[in-house]
């Protein structure tokens, strides 16, 4: 009898069956709701001439326009006219008295936490001051996050570890002048968030300014799980405070170790160029933890890098910009490019906000992506419940 030496079809069937059993994904065991498309969004968007926000480039954002004006149009798909623009501002000046009995909460607290955490306590403590807490229509729904946006900010402010006292306030009351009050009237909403980062200081036009990009470039993510936070509980409830808690909580939890403060406190803490190149050394190939990655399609942090320098202007921020270039010359000789996260980083420490404190201006950024992603989810109708696999009894 002959033996052929090609296997038989049969065999050759049941070998690629075998492959692709052994390479098809166990159902059985549950793959959650990794790469599962849940819906689709006309907010963010990655183009050949780098990303849009509702279909406008974000380098033409981020020189022409304001953060508040980006935020309108996220909530509204459209920028905003001159008068509403206005009156949003007008809105949002107003609403930054709040409550004293808020305030004491947050000026009452321990001293050693985090200022991070105090974001979504915020959150929770304005919730028990909403003048209109049982309406949940969508126009008041608007008017709520615009409000919390306002407010958010004056609340973490209270904490005794910002030092209220010696608000932008002090400096303006000690002016003879009276140009440091009209500078002051006249501050933006990021520029208003730098004061009260840096208690006591006013920004330059230039710090305002780079000020005001950051945020329009870091108040749009993909889908990262804050994000689905804010989506799921949009999806699952008609309060849009709870969808901006939510994604407060998932996002502060998340920073438990805080890569923005380990950024700014390893730049700040190089004397030279030469000394960041020999820690680099002494890694011995271990990557950087935090803010490179080995490719990217995101021109906000080319945008971000080349604001890095308007604001330098003194020795201490020309020794700093210059470290963190060295760093960012080393990573791409690994073909490491730095991230819109690094860039920020070096940004904000260029601008002196406190290592602790840079996560708040992320925070409060993505603040407006939260809410913009809630409302369109909402309206969608989409839900996002997912089926669970019970047991056998």
């Amino acid at each position: 009898m002959e033996c052929s030496g090609r296997p038989a079809p049969h065999l050759i069937t049941g070998l690629r069956r075998l492959v692709d059993d052994l390479q098809r994904p166990d159902v059985s065991a549950g793959t959650g709701l990794t790469d599962v498309v849940c819906g689709n969004t006309d907010l963010l968007s990655f183009q050949d001439d780098g990303v849009h926000y509702a279909g406008v480039p974000v380098s033409q954002l981020v020189r022409r326009h304001s953060f508040e004006a980006v935020v309108w149009m996220l909530l509204n798909h459209s920028l905003p006219t001159e008068e509403e623009l206005a009156d949003c501002s007008s809105i949002m000046s107003e609403c930054e008295c709040v409550d004293q009995a808020a305030t004491s909460v947050v000026a009452g607290l321990p001293l050693g936490h985090r200022p991070l955490d105090l974001f979504p306590l915020a959150l929770t403590i304005l919730s028990f001051f909403d003048p209109a807490p049982q309406d949940t229509g969508e126009e008041s729904a608007r008017c709520r996050f615009w409000r919390l946006l306002a407010q958010v900010p004056v609340l973490i402010a209270a904490d005794a570890g910002f030092e209220a006292a010696r608000s932008e306030h002090v400096e303006i009351e000690n002016t003879s002048t009276g140009e440091a009050a009209v500078r002051g009237a006249d501050l933006s909403f990021a520029g208003k968030l730098l004061s009260r980062l840096r208690p006591g200081r006013l920004p330059s036009a230039e710090e305002e300014a780079a000020m005001n990009q950051l945020m329009i470039c870091q108040c749009l993510t993909e889908m990262r799980p804050a994000c689905f936070a804010a989506r799921f509980s949009a999806s699952t409830t008609v309060h849009i405070s709870a969808a901006l808690q939510s994604a407060a909580n998932v996002f502060t939890a998340q920073l438990k170790n805080d890569p923005f403060c380990w950024t700014a406190e390893l730049l700040q803490g190089f004397r030279d160029p030469g000394q960041a190149e020999a820690w680099w050394v002494r890694r011995e190939g271990q990557p950087m933890p935090f803010g490179f990655a080995a490719a990217g399609s995101d021109d906000r942090a080319e945008l971000i890098l080349e604001t890095c320098q308007t604001v330098l202007g003194c020795i201490d921020r020309i020794r700093l910009a210059a470290v963190a270039a060295r760093l960012e010359k080393l990573q791409l000789r690994e073909h490491r490019i730095p991230t819109l996260d690094w860039a920020s980083a070096k940004l904000m420490t260029l601008l002196e906000i406190p290592a602790d404190r840079q996560a708040i201006v992320i925070a409060l950024s993505r603040f407006s992506g939260w809410a913009a992603q809630a409302f369109e989810q909402r309206t969608s109708g989409v839900s996002l419940l997912p089926a669970l696999r019970y047991g056998a009894d």
